[in-house]
């Protein structure tokens, strides 16, 4: 990361104060890695592998970017997020949900009205917008179409690992902080064959996601033997020793002026978008900086009901998050160093269905960071030619999507992480 003002944040600080205590006492578990063994016999991943391939774009040193996925579970309504205010059919499908005050891009598109930093970082150059991004074969089940966005693979094709885990496997670090997921539950995104995450819950601390300390190892068990488990576990407790030591540190580092000392390490908020957003940052700008950071939090974006207020509420979150997110890497000078994408299992119907919209295909995306080519990628999908079903017609596959970042921003090996994925757009400059 770029050398920023102030004191330097160490990332097990940051994590120390998030209640590590707790996790500790409750045996450390906050380290989750899912079951590796294959159940074809010899297909085993070997846990001892480093290496890195050849990759799509330059090798990026683990520790110097960070990526962090915004995902908006349920499935965003984007043309009430990236707003065609000038075609004439989005008001004619949209007679009561039209958003009627967009902040006008170019003429053509505007962002929601309360996306006023989004809107000056657009201006900026620094927010690329990438519209038409869906799947082949849509499925508009909340849980199958996770899966697909999730794993990005489907049937036959499905091997139980993220589409972010399998490349963390990829890279030379062990280090169980290399990858964080933020929300409620460790986010499937980032289950990997060898690699171990770590997930927080809320601002209290770290989830317990296995009971005890023997069921985090009982995973190990069958790829490695008795000493390559306490080899593989000895940095992970080592680095909750760290961080409980540090944790008083936090306190002070995340604490507002005026707030009063709860003795138990500052602020207590459970993770709504706003405070996800700003935990995000303080953890890409801490030392040494993960290099995916996945946020996937309270918020319902399945607005099939009642949406103009609850969407409009959840956009002014959004913003919200954003703006003390980019205060917060602007003050350490991380704005280079770090890119935010947003996912979301799919779109919503172009029709309203009076009050809200029901699930759709394809969507827009946002990419935001300092390195972001601004603008608009793709096409709008025709508002005019939609399917038998009536949804929009995708114009970007979602693993090329992930293409774009992954190879170009991290550098990935797109062949090990996405084979298949075949045309990376130009997000970065």
């Amino acid at each position: 990361m770029s050398d920023h003002n102030g004191p330097t944040i160490s990332r097990r600080v940051v994590l120390a104060g998030l209640g590590a205590t707790g996790a500790l006492a409750a045996g450390g578990s906050y380290v989750w890695a899912r079951d590796n063994r294959s159940s074809a016999a010899g297909d085993e991943p070997d846990p001892t592998a480093t290496t890195r391939s050849t990759t799509t774009g330059p090798a990026v040193p683990v520790g110097a970017r960070s990526l962090v996925v915004l995902e908006m579970l349920g499935g965003n309504d984007s043309m009430s997020m990236v707003v065609p205010h000038a075609d004439g059919t989005y008001h004619d499908l949209r007679p009561n949900l039209a958003v009627r005050d967009p902040i006008d891009l170019d003429g053509e598109f505007g962002l929601a009205p309360q996306l006023t930093t989004l809107a000056a970082e657009y201006a900026a150059q620094r927010l690329a917008i990438v519209h038409g991004i869906g799947v082949a074969e849509p499925d508009l089940s909340h849980f199958a179409s996770r899966q697909i966005w999730w794993t990005a693979t489907r049937g036959d094709t499905a091997d139980g690992a993220g589409w972010l885990g399998r490349y963390i496997d990829t890279l030379t670090s062990d280090d169980p902080l290399v990858a964080i997921s933020l929300g409620s539950t460790p986010a499937p995104a980032l289950t990997g064959h060898r690699s171990v995450t770590t997930s927080i819950a809320d601002q209290r601390g770290l989830v317990p996601a296995l009971d005890d300390p023997d069921a985090l190892l009982a995973r190990w068990v069958g790829f490695a033997d008795a000493g390559a488990i306490d080899d593989a576990t000895a940095p992970v407790r080592a680095a909750i020793a760290r961080a409980v030591d540090a944790r008083e540190q936090l306190a002070l580092a995340l604490a507002p002026a005026g707030t009063p000392d709860t003795g138990r390490g500052g602020r207590r908020r459970s993770l709504g978008l706003e405070p996800a957003l700003e935990l995000a940052a303080w953890l890409v700008v801490a030392e040494p900086a993960p290099t995916v950071v996945h946020v996937s939090v309270a918020g319902d974006f399945d607005t099939h009901a009642n949406q103009q207020p609850r969407h409009a509420a959840l956009m002014e979150q959004l913003d919200a998050g954003i703006a003390a997110y980019l205060r917060i890497l602007r003050e350490h000078d991380a704005l280079d160093d770090v890119a935010l994408m947003t996912t979301s299992e799919f779109g919503r119907r172009p029709r309203e269905n009076g009050s809200g919209t029901d699930h759709g295909t394809a969507a827009a995306h946002l990419v935001l960071g300092g390195a972001v080519r601004g603008g608009r990628h793709g096409d709008m999908p025709s508002l005019r030619r939609l399917d038998d079903d009536g949804n929009l017609a995708a114009g970007v596959d979602h693993r090329d999507y992930f293409a774009s970042v992954l190879g170009t921003w991290l550098g990935a090996d797109l062949e090990a992480v996405l084979p298949g994925a075949a045309t990376p757009l130009s997000l970065f400059a």
